[in-house]
């Protein structure tokens, strides 16, 4: 039989691992974004930005279309990461910008 003090131990352990856990999922989603965010240099087609964006584990993206081209955003699909790349494409499907926020 455990003790009192040792239940509490081993919770707090156990917490204490899921914490652990929880950082390292936020660090790497917010690394992913951030990474890809910077492969993204002015003329990339838009078909090889599509490509990379696929390979992401954590993050997700959403094209929207517009008058002067288009643009996607790359975002997590983790609740408590707020970072995104904004990768505006030209008429010709061609990036303009990206940017890190």
């Amino acid at each position: 039989m455990m003790s009192k003090n040792q239940k509490l131990l081993v919770g707090l352990l156990i917490a204490l691992v899921f914490v652990t856990i929880g950082g390292v999922y936020l660090k790497i989603a917010k690394d992913e974004i951030f990474y890809l965010c910077g492969n993204f240099s002015a003329g990339v087609d838009k078909s090889s930005v599509i490509r990379q964006l696929e390979t992401a584990n954590l993050s997700n993206y959403k094209h929207t279309n517009h008058d002067q081209g288009s643009n996607i955003v790359l975002s997590s699909k983790l609740f408590f990461v707020t970072n995104q790349c904004i990768i505006e494409l030209d008429t010709r499907d061609k990036v303009v910008s990206a940017t890190y926020q």
